[in-house]
């Protein structure tokens, strides 16, 4: 089968490489679809403390069982299924967890194995294409879930990529008000008919608007300082995207929270229901959806489109593995 192997930082090379036998427990996926997200460019920029090379990268993944001929999206974890988190339904904070395209090969090949219960069915009417962003879709509403919203709430994003635009499609389908706070206009007009249709808002930074959550969908340590000046008293604060550099909090920031009772939460990852519910919602706003695909392109051209991933110029970008043209 044809494999895109990850040899060394930097290096992708397209392979014949043999189909992967399924273990005890597993089923091979024959891959239509895989998505591309920022993290598979930084792992092939920077590594990843996870990585043992050569690796197979994608995680965001639709296909066909081997065994039943059904289409499928993939939760990219195998989590134990014994430890304190695994049986409290926070299988993604598992301590012995291996994810697909970090740990074990991913989709960014002809076939993948994956365990059977990491499976989950795609409806007839939701095409390959589209259900590859379920992981997605299903870590932004692990981050909604951690920060409580409920319908009427007011929610800002920082950042209008494709993640972020994922938090907002999910709390607009929550019934919230929805702003986006972007500095490039670039991306904000890449985003325009997407933020047009669902009536989400752009913040401009400058405003005596004040929200119940907030989500950083971006990794600078400024939106956090801004971020919690414009939270409502007891809101929420979800550290969604991990923070770049060493820059120290300021203490103005830690007393907002500590003044107006706030609350910060981290989000990691997701759980296999939350991607059985970014299945239903990917089914749902299919239109919306699509307007998120900047390109799709062949398996030969991920390298191609890895800078600007990296950049954060771009907004989602899916391959074309072994689908139909």
């Amino acid at each position: 089968m044809k494999a895109l192997v990850l040899w060394e930082r930097g290096r992708l090379r397209l392979e014949d490489i043999p189909v992967p036998v399924a273990g005890p427990d597993e089923v091979p996926i024959n891959v239509s679809w895989c998505a591309l997200c920022r993290t598979d460019a930084k792992i092939w920029d920077l590594g990843h403390r996870d990585l043992v090379l050569p690796r197979i990268l994608g995680h965001e993944i639709c296909g066909v069982r081997g065994d039943t001929g059904e289409r499928c999206v993939v939760w990219p974890g195998e989590s134990c299924g014994r430890c304190v988190h695994c049986r409290t339904g926070a299988e993604n904070l598992c301590r012995e967890m291996r994810i697909l395209g970090f740990n074990r090969d991913g989709g960014l090949a002809g076939t993948v194995t994956a365990k059977q219960t990491s499976l989950i069915a795609v409806p007839e009417s939701l095409p390959d294409r589209l259900a590859c962003m379920a992981e997605p879709l299903a870590c932004a509403l692990n981050a909604l879930d951690l920060a409580g919203i409920k319908e009427g709430m007011s929610v800002l994003v920082f950042g209008a990529g494709a993640v972020g635009l994922l938090v907002a499609l999910a709390a607009r389908a929550s019934g919230c008000s929805v702003s986006v706070r972007e500095i490039s206009e670039e991306k904000l007009l890449m985003s325009r008919d997407f933020r047009r249709t669902l009536q989400i808002r752009s913040f401009p930074g400058q405003s005596r608007d004040r929200f119940d959550v907030i989500v950083n969908a971006c990794p600078a340590v400024e939106t956090f300082v801004s971020g919690v000046s414009v939270l409502k008293s007891r809101g929420s604060f979800c550290l969604f995207s991990g923070f770049v550099g060493e820059e120290p909090l300021p203490a103005r920031a830690l007393n907002e929270i500590h003044y107006r009772q706030l609350n910060v939460v981290g989000a990691y990852g997701c759980t296999r229901d939350q991607m059985v519910r970014g299945v239903t919602l990917l089914d749902t706003y299919q239109n919306e959806v699509s307007l998120l695909i900047q390109e799709e392109i062949p398996i030969g051209d991920v390298e191609s489109v890895l800078p600007g991933i990296l950049s954060g110029k771009s907004l989602k970008i899916v391959v074309n593995v072994g689908a139909r043209a």
